[in-house]
């Protein structure tokens, strides 16, 4: 698409890993996983319109692996969302409790599977977390920051 939006193509892997098959200019990224750059952070403008597409490369069942992308509000306790979201399987694994501190998240997807949502960065500067909430992946490490600056 050019629509002057910038677009970000996110690899969710069997890693637990966000990644990225290039380098981009505000994408900070360190090491590999399945080929792919792992992606640590993305920079980002205050008001910016950013698009994320999120594709899910696994060789396992969506039951044992599926990947979303979920931002969350400046000072969520990351930790207690990431608790609360483990049980909220009918909710895409947002818990209900935080959902007024999601800015924006993905569907929850499966191997194979692909979902693009477009959002307005927040306009207060700071470090925003982003997660993949299924069940041990955050623990796991699937997590970076959104650095509005």
């Amino acid at each position: 698409m050019d629509d002057g939006v910038r677009t970000i193509e996110i690899f969710g892997t069997d890693d637990m890993r966000f990644a990225v098959a290039e380098a981009g200019e505000g994408l900070a990224t360190e090491g590999m996983s399945k080929g792919y750059m792992i992606l640590t952070a993305i920079e980002a403008a205050p008001g910016e319109e950013l698009r994320i597409t999120l594709n899910t490369e696994s060789m396992l069942p969506a039951t044992a692996m599926s990947h979303n992308w979920a931002l969350l509000a400046l000072g969520t306790d990351t930790d207690g969302f990431a608790r609360a979201s483990i049980t909220a399987r009918e909710n895409g694994y947002i818990s209900p409790d935080y959902a007024d501190q999601v800015i924006a998240h993905t569907a929850m997807l499966g191997a194979g599977q692909t979902d693009t949502i477009t959002f307005t960065v927040p306009s207060e500067p700071g470090e925003y977390d982003y997660i993949c909430s299924f069940p041990g992946h955050y623990a796991g490490g699937m997590v970076g920051k959104l650095i509005v600056q």
